[in-house]
């Protein structure tokens, strides 16, 4: 990231001479959404007729992106552009939000990125009949019906020390842009529709090559062509209703510190802007009035470091609500809600193994949770909160009941500090079994008493805590990205510790490798296992070479199968040696800090690191591993697929010859990360109830240990 670039360098350069070096830099490509949109391209490219025309919805609308994560919910949006989630701001009003940045809808930096302010993401609403509404009655609308749009934003970057950032701040000459807009009445070309048709003849470079579904199109050749190849050419215009879009309102880009000074808020209130806006002009009273927030960014990287080019100028949006009988004084929100998710409940990680979990509970699990709450309104709210972890099942293991109590406004009075509210006793004994593995879901309530929420999205958030056979201490998000460089030499060195309960055996190792400028990450490094010495790493116990290889399906982890078994006892340290001219980027967690944990090395000695969050590095521990490489491309003996895909019935489900189906287990996941079926493998599964959306499909084979993962679209 830009700021935290500029920042760190010179204060590293400072502190340590030119020696030592760790550098934050942003996301080149955002892996989530990169990888969900690969799979399900065909939702949003799919043309039914040569008239595109999204259907219309009625007021009021309000989104506050609470309940699900990745893309845009379709049912209010028509681009895939922002990214939801609930990881990149900071004090937001509620649970979720929309991060508008430098990365397009495969998470990748757009192409036309620059180091100018360049135009970026954008999110746009479905047409909203400002025309009339339907309930409770029918009735026109007019100018008279007061119709406000309100919604809050966020610059990234977080508070406090470069070093301790979350993302990246927009840059004075960035900016986010909000725009309304109305159709036309006139129709405008969208794109052309293409076919693939074989060719009879063969093309050199320049040659015109007549479209031969429709004579007036054509293309001009870019390379030689031979009798027999294939290529794509424009067949159908694709029209659509055109839209008129006027800006109404605009800010620069700033530091969250500068808007908190601004605001007089300090880290314990809201740090969101509100914003209210009138519609005024009878123009946007009609069938076709959209919204759409744009935003400028910027890029700053040196041509010698293309690792550091990367996702920057971050905007946060949330709690949007267009409606009327409003009035400019209408500017709270009447509702109470979780300002963040509270996460893992064990007290070191965020995950660890079963084996290394079920039999020594004690002092693995937090005394307290941490919860923050906010109440949106302007008057004290009578609230209640509730905890309860329950198995895969639905069995219940634990609850815990905060009881009620009044919450004062957040704007007012800040986030709740009722301890029995926001810092939960955790007295869970998770039952034991024989299983390698084990899930459970903790799912949290807050809500006014009584029958008067007006938004119960908001009110439930809930976190799979998941126990596995590997440690982590990252949540699997990045906010940005970790490199160590060295001025003087071509050696460096990063290790993370881990502590083992009892004696294990080290089988591989998973590493979040950023995508960046040129496959810039694409190169031999040393994975490398110290013991401990007195709490620093010592003497190796284990290296090999590894080549990078990205991993598209497992959400940016590349997986290190060692040539060898490694025992280990205790404490233990995992990462790279790197002696050659080339710096490792590395995702970074800036949630969750475990800085002491994090050492480096550019000369002889190990430094500990001051940057706060997590280098995203898991060690994989307990019995033989069968590597498995998960991929469209590289199909193992145990590969799932799915069709139709998008389904909207039947989804049905292809399996290897060979296998067993009752040998299979199936779990399907929606966007949020909630499980919505399990089952033994079968030939379909029913998905006709499921909501539009997206889907992660899993597939787990018992004999081999093996799993295999798919998306899916499911699309009514």
């Amino acid at each position: 990231m830009k700021k935290c670039i500029k920042y760190s360098c010179i204060l590293l350069f400072a502190i340590n001479s030119l020696q030592a070096q760790e550098v934050l830099t942003g996301l080149h490509a955002n892996e989530t959404i990169r990888q969900i949109y690969e799979n399900t391209d065909a939702l949003h490219q799919k043309t039914i007729s040569r008239f595109i025309e999204h259907k219309a919805i009625s007021l009021p609308f309000i989104e506050d992106f609470s309940n699900y994560t990745t893309y845009p919910d379709t049912a209010l949006w028509i681009d895939i552009q922002a990214y939801v989630n609930q990881s990149f701001a900071f004090n937001p009003p509620s649970v979720g939000v929309a991060t508008l940045d430098a990365v397009d809808k495969q998470g990748k930096i757009y192409p036309h990125a620059q180091k100018e302010a360049f135009p970026a993401d954008s999110l746009t609403s479905r047409p909203i009949r400002l025309d009339s509404i339907f309930y409770p009655f029918p009735k026109a609308l007019t100018v008279a019906d007061s119709i406000y749009f309100s919604f809050y934003f966020q610059p990234g970057g977080g508070i406090g020390f470069p070093w301790a950032k979350l993302g990246d701040a927009p840059e004075s000459s960035d900016s986010l842009i909000l725009e309304f807009g109305y159709y036309s009445g006139d129709t405008i070309l969208a794109y052309y529709s293409y076919k693939d048709f074989l060719l009879f003849d063969n093309y050199t470079i320049g040659d015109t090559l007549y479209s031969p579904c429709d004579p007036s199109l054509f293309i001009i050749a870019t390379q030689e062509y031979e009798t027999g190849d294939t290529l794509s050419f424009p067949c159908d215009s694709v029209m659509m209703m055109e839209t008129i879009w006027k800006r109404v309102w605009s800010t620069p880009g700033m530091s969250l510190q500068s808007l908190a000074d601004s605001l007089g808020r300090d880290t314990n209130d809201m740090l969101f802007q509100g914003v209210m806006i009138p519609i005024t002009d009878s123009v946007y009273f009609n069938k076709g009035f959209q919204f759409r927030f744009r935003n400028y960014a910027s890029l700053e990287y040196s041509e010698n470091n293309p690792t550091w080019a990367s996702n920057v100028d971050y905007w946060n949006i949330d709690y949007i609500r267009l409606d009327r009988a409003r009035n400019f004084a209408d500017t709270i929100v009447d509702d109470v809600a979780f300002s963040v998710n509270p996460g893992s409940i064990l007290a070191h990680y965020q995950a660890m193994p079963w084996s290394q979990f079920k039999n020594n509970q004690s002092g693995e699990v937090k005394q307290n949770m941490a919860v923050k709450l906010s109440n949106l309104s302007a008057v004290v709210k009578n609230t209640a909160y509730v905890y309860y972890i329950s198995d895969t099942t639905g069995n219940q293991i634990n609850n815990y009941d905060g009881g009620s109590y009044n919450i004062s406004p957040v704007l007012s009075s800040g986030f709740q500090n009722y301890p029995a509210h926001t810092f939960p006793p955790v007295t869970v004994q998770f039952p034991t079994d024989t299983h390698s593995k084990a899930e459970f879901i903790i799912t949290h309530i807050f809500k006014e008493a009584g029958s008067g929420d007006k938004n119960p999205k908001n009110d439930t958030v809930r976190f799979t805590q998941s126990f596995s056979n590997y440690y982590a201490y990252d949540d699997g998000t990045p906010e940005s990205g970790y490199t160590v460089i060295n001025v003087f030499s071509d050696r460096t060195a990063m290790a993370l510790r881990f502590s083992l309960k009892n004696a294990d055996t080290l089988r591989a190792v998973g590493m979040y490798l950023n995508h960046v400028l040129d496959d810039a990450n694409m190169f031999e490094f040393t994975l490398t296992v110290w013991a401990d010495s007195s709490g620093w790493p010592g003497r190796v116990i284990h290296s090999e070479t590894v080549q990078p290889e990205y991993n598209i399906n497992l959400y940016g982890f590349q997986h290190f199968y060692l040539s060898k078994a490694v025992p280990l006892s205790g404490k233990f340290y995992v990462g790279y040696q790197i002696n050659t001219k080339n710096y490792l980027n590395i995702g970074f967690d800036q949630n969750h800090n475990n800085s002491q944990h994090v050492f480096y090395k550019t000369g002889n000695y190990w430094e500990n690191s001051f940057l706060s969050g997590t280098p995203m590095l898991r060690p994989y521990v307990g019995r033989a591993l069968t590597p498995v490489h998960i991929s469209t491309s590289d199909k193992s003996s145990f590969a799932l697929e799915v069709y139709p895909n998008p389904a909207n019935n039947l989804l049905n489900i292809s399996l290897p010859e060979h296998i067993n189906k009752q040998d299979v287990i199936i779990e399907i996941y929606a966007i949020n990360g909630q499980k919505v079926y399990r089952g033994d493998g079968a030939a379909s599964i029913n998905v006709s109830t499921y909501q539009t959306g997206f889907y992660t499909i899993k597939a787990f084979y018992k004999e081999t240990q093996q799993i295999s993962i798919s998306k899916f679209v499911v699309y009514h």
